[in-house]
């Protein structure tokens, strides 16, 4: 059948019919009219209403977005945004206005400029990975020692005297507010903590298990070294290892210091007792005078936390000092349980854009999907049974399993002839 311009009296006589209960294929095959050509008509009815279906006048299409502006306002409008990205409509438009070439020119609105750039969609935008479903965090409810821990590294201060630069790692006790732990880690300078790795943390933690015992869980912030990605869209090897102990990882929330208060405090309780107005030989020096400042703040000093009535954490909980559940690094590899992480990983999905060249990145590491799926975005799920992880296309047909060695027992644990020395004395 020939498709031919509709009249306005055709398709004011398709919706009418249509509204009077007659299907969409009865009227085209009585009108003989193409029955997409009918439909075509009743959706821009249903969109715009009856004046969708006015009859446009001819000649040359209508003007664009800033149509009527100067070709010139265009350009820098454009360039600007693509030259600086993350500048909102308001500074473009100012910086506009500060250019030689446009003083006699008329700028557009902020709402016409928006809508101008918005055409261009993702050309202006940088992409973000796809959505990634993970396992909620289960907040513990504590009033006795060792049910929850909080970590954290303090930004980097100098220490007078042999003017180094460290990170201190510390750990505190929730429930009594104690300070459990303090490492001293030397780093480049302020706001360079290059050299530090997840290693490092998990070495940290096995010498702060072996003194105190594993907690039932350990909250933190978004720190790269703790979860693996600040956007949370891979479970990093430290929030494996402590699952695989049976350590809840709690993740706070982004941007929200509070959440972990008690081992801030700590922080700058420690920079006051220890570091201001203090000169130390080396860095030894400050571990031991660290270690000191801890313990004399468990067993002495009086604490202002909740619980403690001004009475220092060890008198105010007797069982600060008593494992809630022993740890030695000999006995790790026995403690860690692997159907742990499997169902922890059953839990997540991961969604990702396969690239030009059929590959796709998890755990940092790319894997080939296909190049057959170029562009498509493929879903990621962990089968438990096998071990693998398993992409399927959107309709949930699976196309590939994966292997990934980053979520094996081996790579886990790494464990090697680690030092079971404790830190510090209680």
């Amino acid at each position: 059948m020939n498709q031919r311009e509709t009249t306005h009296a055709e398709r004011v006589q398709i919706v009418e019919r249509h509204l009077a209960g007659e299907t969409l294929r009865a009227i085209a095959a009585d009108m003989g009219l193409n029955y997409y050509t009918v439909r075509k008509w009743w959706r821009i009815y249903k969109k715009d209403g009856w004046s969708g279906l006015n009859p446009k006048p001819k000649g040359p299409p209508e003007v664009g977005i800033l149509g009527t502006f100067s070709p010139l306002v265009k350009y820098v409008l454009l360039r600007l945004k693509r030259t600086h990205p993350g500048w909102g409509i308001d500074r473009l438009l100012l910086q506009m206005s500060r250019r030689r070439s446009l003083k006699d020119k008329p700028l557009p609105k902020r709402s016409a400029a928006a809508e101008y750039l918005a055409q261009f969609g993702n050309r202006l935008r940088k992409k973000r990975r796809r959505p990634t479903k993970r396992p909620k965090t289960t907040q513990p409810r504590v009033n006795e020692p060792h049910q929850c821990w909080q970590m954290d590294f303090k930004g980097e201060e100098k220490v007078d005297g042999c003017q180094v630069v460290v990170s201190p790692f510390m750990v505190c006790d929730e429930g009594s507010g104690a300070a459990l732990a303090s490492v001293m880690h030397a780093v480049k300078a302020k706001g360079q903590r290059t050299g530090l790795t997840v290693r490092d943390v998990q070495q940290d933690l096995r010498k702060v298990f072996a003194q105190w015992g594993l907690p039932d869980a350990i909250r933190m912030d978004r720190d790269p070294l703790f979860v693996g990605s600040t956007r949370l869209d891979w479970p990093g090897t430290l929030l494996l290892w402590l699952v695989g102990l049976d350590v809840n990882p709690v993740i706070n929330r982004a941007f929200r210091p509070t959440d972990n208060a008690i081992v801030e405090r700590n922080h700058w309780t420690w920079e006051q007792h220890v570091l201001l107005g203090r000169s130390y030989p080396d860095l030894e020096a400050v571990q031991q005078e660290t270690d000191q400042d801890l313990l004399d703040r468990r067993n002495h000093l009086p604490s202002r936390h909740a619980g403690c009535d001004g009475r220092p954490p060890a008198e105010a909980f007797p069982m600060l000092n008593a494992p809630r559940r022993s740890y030695t690094i000999v006995q790790e590899a026995e403690l860690f349980d692997l159907a742990r992480v499997d169902r922890y990983l059953s839990e997540w999905e991961w969604r990702r854009t396969v690239d030009s060249s059929g590959k796709i990145s998890l755990a940092d590491r790319n894997h080939r999907v296909g190049r057959a799926y170029r562009g498509q975005v493929v879903k990621v799920s962990f089968d438990p049974q096998t071990r693998e992880f398993v992409c399927s296309d959107v309709t949930g047909r699976e196309l590939v399993r994966l292997v990934v060695p980053e979520v094996s027992q081996a790579y886990i644990l790494e464990i090697a002839q680690h030092d079971n020395q404790p830190m510090g004395t209680t």
